[in-house]
């Protein structure tokens, strides 16, 4: 049983095609079957039939669904083998994710203190929402992810960065603005503006709201904060955001009043698969956006 054996056995079982699998790993057909066939054979290989060949589909058998983890998990440690070498002699390369309500607010600070003191590190970036991000943690395709809690995978280690006030955005003259903070119970009557439902805030904003006692009356939803922001800005309703979001609003567009104590919150964590290969830069990474 040889590497590039099992990474022709495993593209075939991925792409369900003996043509399609010789085109991703670059080979001719022949060559790929071939290989295939003695990695199957008694004298050669595994002595088990790995594939079904039903005219032209391509069918795992059940000794090719045992061996396909475990060709995973090799070719993935091999991978991850070659890169430890790689960026022990290298600045390397960081593999980073954060979910659309904390990147545009929070990395460009961390990326630039942090590449002050690493300037040879290669940051590759990646803006996704919460459960794209978990998933591409655990195939290996992310090294880290910068979100918020809850994360519930016990392959994933979490820790906690900190934590940021929700604020009320309202537009500029709204009768509102006058107060120092807003509680729940003077916006029963307002229109909201609120993410989309795939965005966990958006959830989080509900559920708050719900546990106070108000069912926010939605006008809106949106992809973007600042697009919501936008919304808001041109008196079309109100919102619920992360404090950086207020932070990073340079123009003020809006007023941003505290939510009635208890301050309602949200705690922002990085992630990362605890059995895979960490770069040195991470743990610097995590440091820096602590604060």
């Amino acid at each position: 049983m040889e590497i590039h054996q099992l990474r022709y056995f495993v593209a075939v079982a991925e792409t369900g095609s003996f043509t399609r699998a010789a085109e991703r790993e670059s080979v001719t057909q022949p060559t790929l079957s071939e290989q295939i066939m003695r990695l199957e054979s008694k004298k050669h290989g595994l002595n088990r039939r790995l594939f079904d060949r039903l005219g032209r589909k391509v069918v795992l058998t059940d000794a090719g669904k045992e061996l396909l983890g475990h060709a995973q998990g090799i070719l993935a440690a091999v991978k991850e083998a070659e890169r430890s070498v790689r960026d022990s002699a290298e600045g390397g390369t960081l593999r980073v994710g954060a979910i659309p309500t904390v990147a545009p607010f929070l990395l460009p600070g961390v990326v630039t203190r942090f590449r002050k003191d690493h300037p040879t590190v290669q940051l590759q970036l990646k803006e996704d929402l919460t459960e794209r991000l978990l998933a591409d943690l655990l195939a290996g395709e992310l090294d880290v992810a910068l979100m918020a809690l809850p994360i519930r995978d016990e392959r994933l280690h979490v820790e906690k960065l900190f934590s940021e006030p929700l604020v009320v955005a309202l537009p500029a003259k709204h009768r509102l603005a006058a107060k120092t903070e807003v509680r729940l119970g003077d916006v029963v009557d307002e229109p909201f503006i609120l993410l989309d439902d795939m965005h966990c805030f958006g959830d989080q904003v509900l559920s708050l709201c719900h546990r106070g006692g108000l069912e926010p009356r939605v006008v809106c939803k949106g992809e973007q904060i600042v697009t919501l922001l936008a919304m808001v800005a041109a008196g079309q309703g109100i919102s619920v955001v992360p404090e950086m979001a207020a932070t990073a609003d340079a123009a003020k567009q809006c007023v941003y009043r505290p939510l009635g104590k208890p301050a309602p919150t949200r705690t922002l964590c990085a992630v990362w698969h605890k059995a895979r290969f960490r770069p040195p830069s991470l743990r610097a990474l995590v440091d820096v956006a602590k604060g």
